[in-house]
C-alpha cells in the first residue's frame, strides 16, 4: 500500500505519525512511504532521517496524490478539510464526540475518506492508542500547574522538606489521566484531594494495577483526602468540592462526563461562583480540553502556552499538551498505533477492516456518512452503520 505521513499544521503541534525507523519497517514489507517536507522535525526527525530509512519526502500534494493511507495525529482543521478524497483513509485522533462543531463533521465527512480515529481503537472499554497520550497528558498538566502556581501565586507547592510549607491539591477523577496527575503531585508531597466514583477500596485498586504494584494503601501513604461522586445527588458532592475550594491552590479536573450524569442533571461541577471562591492567583486545569462541561469557566485552548484570567483564577487547558514533549509523545504514541497502520496496510479491502472488531468500532465515517453511533447521538447528527454503508456502495480496491 502507498501510506503517506501528513505534517501537522495545528498550532504548537509538534507531533508526527510515523519514525523514520517505522518507515524503514513498512518499507521493508513492501510499502511505499511518503513523508511531507520537514513532517517530523518538532519530534527531533529530520528528512534525511527518514530518507535514509526508506522515506520518499515529497512536497504535500505528492503525499495526498500518491498515498491511499494517511497518517496524521490531530484531527483535521477547517483548512485541511479538502485534501482529502474518496480513496483516501485516514488514520488520526478523530474526537468527533468532543469540541468540533456538528456543522464541520458534516463538511468533513462530506469528503467520502474512510475515518478511523485513534480513540476508539479497541474493544471492549480498551482504548490502547488512547491510553499513552492520557496517561502522559495527567503528568504534564500537573507539571505545568505546578510551574504556574510558582508563576501567577508565587506558591513553591511541592514538599521536598518537611521545612516547606508545601501545596494543596483538588485533582476531580481517576482514569489515566487523574491517576497520572495522583501519582506526579503525590511524589512530591502536595496535599491531595481526590474527588471518585467510588471509594478508597476501588481507588487503591486501580493505582496497584496502573502502577504495577500490590496491596499499596495509595490514599493511606500519602494521606489524601476521597470525596465520593454522588450520582443520584450531585448537589451534595458539589457543596463538598465548594467547602474544600477556599483552601486549594490547584484544581485539575481529569473526568469526562458520562451518559448517567447529562447537562439537564448537572450542569457543571464547578461552576463560576465556585470558581469565584478559590484564592487570587489559583490554578484551575481542564485536562480533558472539554469546553465548559465540568467547569463552566474552562475552555480549551490550541496553544501550549496560553492561559487566562477569570474571576482572578488562572486557567490553562490546552488541548494537545502531549506536543509539549513531542518526541517523548511522538515514540509513545507511535509504538501503538504501529501495529494497526501494519495491519490497515496489509487488508484488501474495505470489507476486511470492517470484519476486524477493534478496527471497526474505530471507523468513524466512510463515504459520506456518519457511522460512529456516539459521535452522532452526541451531535445530534444522522448515523448510518457501516456494514449498511459498505452495501450501498462499490467496494474500493
Amino acid at each position: 500500500m502507498d501510506i503517506g505521513v501528513l505534517k501537522e499544521i495545528k498550532e504548537d503541534e509538534r507531533r508526527v505519525a510515523l519514525q523514520p525507523i517505522q518507515a524503514q519497517a513498512l518499507t521493508r514489507l513492501g510499502h511505499n512511504v511518503y513523508v511531507e517536507i520537514s513532517a517530523g522535525e518538532g519530534a527531533g526527525y529530520s528528512d534525511a532521517d527518514y530518507q535514509a530509512h526508506g522515506g520518499k519526502v515529497v512536497m504535500k500534494d505528492e503525499v495526498l496524490a500518491q498515498a491511499q493511507l494517511l497518517l496524521k495525529v490531530k484531527a483535521p482543521l477547517r483548512s485541511e478539510y479538502s485534501d482529502y478524497t474518496s480513496r483516501h483513509i485516514l488514520f488520526t485522533y478523530l474526537h468527533f464526540d468532543e469540541n468540533i462543531d456538528p456543522r464541520d463533521i458534516s463538511e468533513l465527512i462530506r469528503r467520502g475518506f474512510l475515518g478511523i480515529a485513534y480513540e476508539w481503537v479497541g474493544r471492549g472499554g480498551q482504548r490502547p492508542l488512547l491510553e499513552p497520550m492520557s496517561r502522559l497528558t495527567g503528568y504534564l498538566f500537573a507539571q505545568r500547574a505546578l510551574e504556574l502556581c510558582s508563576k501567577e501565586k508565587g506558591l513553591f507547592c511541592p514538599r521536598n522538606e518537611n521545612f516547606l510549607p508545601g501545596g494543596r491539591a483538588l485533582i476531580i477523577g481517576c482514569g489515566n489521566i487523574g491517576l497520572s496527575a495522583f501519582k506526579y503531585l503525590s511524589d512530591l508531597g502536595l496535599d491531595l484531594t481526590v474527588v471518585v466514583t467510588q471509594g478508597r477500596e476501588d481507588f487503591n485498586s486501580r493505582a496497584n494495577v496502573r502502577f504495577e504494584t500490590e496491596g499499596v494503601d495509595y490514599i493511606g501513604a500519602t494521606g489524601t483526602k476521597l470525596i465520593v461522586m454522588n450520582n443520584k445527588d450531585p448537589s451534595r458532592t458539589q457543596d463538598t468540592i465548594a467547602a474544600a475550594l477556599p483552601e486549594i491552590d490547584i484544581v485539575l479536573n481529569c473526568a469526562v462526563r458520562r451518559s448517567d450524569l447529562p447537562k439537564w442533571k448537572m450542569e457543571y461541577l464547578i461552576d463560576r461562583g465556585m470558581v469565584r471562591s478559590l484564592q487570587r492567583g489559583s490554578i484551575l486545569c481542564d485536562c480533558t480540553a472539554c469546553d465548559r462541561d465540568f467547569v463552566e469557566t474552562c475552555t480549551s485552548s490550541a496553544s501550549l502556552y496560553h492561559s487566562y484570567l477569570e474571576e482572578n483564577v488562572v486557567h490553562y487547558n490546552c488541548d494537545h499538551i502531549p506536543s509539549l514533549v513531542a518526541n517523548t509523545a511522538t515514540r509513545l504514541l507511535t509504538g501503538r498505533t504501529f501495529s494497526y497502520i501494519c495491519k490497515i496496510a496489509s487488508l484488501k479491502s474495505l470489507r476486511a477492516i470492517a470484519e476486524d472488531e477493534v478496527l471497526r468500532n474505530a471507523v468513524c465515517c466512510y463515504g459520506g456518512h456518519l457511522t460512529h453511533v456516539l459521535s452522532a447521538e452526541k451531535k445530534s447528527l444522522p448515523y448510518r452503520p457501516l456494514s449498511d454503508v459498505i452495501e450501498a456502495m462499490p467496494v474500493p480496491p
